[in-house]
């Protein structure tokens, strides 16, 4: 037995080298409408994407521009209300090609772009989602290179791989600013117990705060590679993944979730064969209701480490609502190795300790200084669309829970940013609507802490409020509504009197044309505000007003509704009985 005092433990550090620098097809409708320029214009397609059927924009929608030769020319993703273009070097044929986490792919037919020509182009992507619940596991566990299109494992990684270029785009486009918290910390062997911890904030601008080196760097050398000083371990990030040099050396299947990702649907990978450098295998998680990737785990394959098991990553993936993806925490563990010498005779090497190198995004803005993202608290933002649901609304107020309010911007979005968790409604401030008591009811949703929420407000019109308002009534036939409140003179409201409608018009009597009255009317009780709401009125002719109250009856008030509006919004002054 060796004595504990006699031990000599030499210990050779792992230093970690993440690089983690700051730094289906389906169906397509397309609308075209060429707008010319002047013959020195750039040629360009600008258009919205929409979902089939409801007509409703879609943000976050990733569009590509593809020409003859299939070559991915540039990248796009739409708005807050469905929007994209694209600015072309030359005149030509090209595609376009949408996608969104969750639903099928959308491929446009040949496009023809004349030279300083822009088209206009609608989108329609289908509604209906992508379902992974209920994928059959246990028909998929047979490891296969690039599976076969329709192949469950397939249509797994399809999804995989959307999250994964968005998250490869976003960091390429340098278009947010991270603060980011890295720390090192040092395990017990059994990775369970923080020996020592040291941490410290980054701010990193323009870059992905997560990328790793080279894939063909990789898979040449290896994962992990030693040198005088120690050993670097190194981790897959979004590029590696996805490049063919990785898919062509690894293998799929699917497994099933358990413990900590218990209801996921694992996407494994391991390498083909050995290649004889340390290798990577791991697993990609889904959430198979909305086929979203959450995270990645991944473990060394090929490495001469005891319990080398128990060394690896974490990579977790987050999307915003904008449809930008990026790396939200990640860490990589390494082996700390100590053998013991005693009369001269050296023991073999064992794992003494775990040495953890990691970080976590902690707030995001993008170049504007608009906050994003902030890991101590929630945030929700939405954007305001027309009654049609299909452009920005610009300089609305937006109220949320009838107290904070926020105005929207050019693309009619808004922000509410440092909420503690809770449940908030928010609606538009209308003041129209407001003043006439038909304020549009919140939207209600929850917010965490750390996390986005995203709201969609509609803007109706007054006169789309109206009509409903009047088909409530039972009067289908609304050509024209008059609205408004009857008050006194003193400005109070007045309840109780019946305002009446009346105008001249021809009718067929016994094939025979005859004069007669039309006639509608609002006995003012229903609401004490004095409100009213006559519906029917015509609006290619005069009419006259008038009111009775208490037995007394106005005079005539004659008045004109406008042929462009169906609604015209006016108060009558109703004198007290004498």
């Amino acid at each position: 037995m060796i004595a504990a005092h006699r031990c000599k433990a030499t210990v050779v550090r792992y230093r970690g080298q993440l690089r983690l620098s700051f730094t289906s097809l389906g169906l397509c409708v397309l609308t075209i409408s060429p707008i010319l320029a002047s013959p020195i214009a750039a040629q360009a397609i600008t258009g919205m994407v929409v979902e089939v059927g409801t007509e409703t924009p879609i943000q976050g929608v990733s569009v590509t521009l593809i020409d003859r030769a299939g070559e991915r020319l540039a990248w796009r993703m739409t708005n807050g209300a469905g929007r994209f273009d694209f600015r072309m070097p030359q005149a030509g044929t090209y595609w376009l090609q949408a996608e969104r986490i969750g639903h099928a792919r959308v491929l446009s037919e040949p496009i023809p772009i004349d030279r300083g020509v822009t088209v206009v182009y609608r989108m329609e992507a289908p509604i209906e989602a992508i379902m992974l619940e209920g994928i059959s596991v246990a028909s998929s566990r047979r490891c296969e290179v690039r599976p076969g299109q329709g192949e469950a494992t397939a249509t797994v990684w399809e999804e995989a791989r959307k999250a994964l270029e968005a998250t490869s785009r976003t960091g390429g486009q340098g278009v947010y600013r991270y603060l980011i918290r890295r720390y090192e910390r040092e395990l017990d062997a059994q990775g369970r117990d923080v020996m020592s911890e040291e941490s410290r904030l980054q701010t990193q601008t323009l870059v992905s705060p997560f990328a790793s080196v080279n894939v063909d760097d990789l898979l040449e050398n290896g994962f992990v590679r030693d040198d005088d000083d120690g050993s670097s371990y190194f981790a897959p990030d979004a590029d590696v993944l996805l490049s063919d040099a990785f898919l062509d050396t690894h293998c799929m299947s699917l497994t099933e979730g358990r413990a900590e990702a218990e209801g996921l649907l694992g996407l494994s990978f391991e390498p083909t064969h050995d290649r004889g450098v340390p290798e990577i295998s791991g697993v990609l998680w889904l959430d198979p209701d909305d086929a979203e990737l959450q995270w990645l785990d991944y473990g060394y394959e090929f490495l001469d480490v005891p319990n080398s098991d128990r060394l690896g990553g974490r990579v977790r993936f987050h999307g915003l609502p904008n449809g930008t993806w990026f790396v939200r925490e990640w860490y990589i563990r390494m082996a700390l190795l100590g053998a013991t010498v005693e009369d001269g005779r050296r023991a073999p090497v064992r794992l003494i300790g775990i040495r953890e190198e990691g970080g976590q995004v902690v707030r995001i803005n993008n170049l504007r200084g608009d906050l994003l993202l902030d890991s101590g608290a929630g945030i929700l933002e939405g954007v305001v669309l027309d009654s049609a649901g299909t452009q920005p609304v610009v300089d609305v107020v937006v109220l949320m829970d009838d107290s904070a309010r926020a105005t929207t911007d050019e693309d009619g979005r808004f922000r509410f940013t440092g909420l503690v968790e809770g449940y908030y409604g928010v609606r538009v401030l209308n003041p129209v609507l407001d003043s006439l008591g038909f304020s549009p009811e919140p939207l209600f949703s929850v917010v965490k802490s750390g996390d986005v929420a995203s709201v969609r407000l509609p803007y109706p019109s007054l006169d789309e409020v109206m009509t409903r308002a009047c088909d409530a009534r039972n009067s289908s036939d609304h050509k024209g509504i008059l609205t408004g409140f009857a008050k006194s003179a003193t400005g109070d409201p007045v309840t109780g009197a019946q305002l009446s409608v009346r105008w001249r018009e021809i009718v067929d009597v016994a094939g025979r044309r005859a004069d007669r009255v039309g006639y509608a009317y609002n006995i003012v009780d229903g609401r004490e505000d004095g409100f009213f709401l006559i519906c029917g009125v015509p609006r290619d002719r005069r009419v006259d007003i008038m009111w009775a109250s208490n037995g007394d009856e106005s005079r005539l008030d004659r008045i004109d509704l406008s042929q462009d509006a169906t609604v015209l919004r006016r108060d009558f002054v109703i004198p007290r009985a004498r």
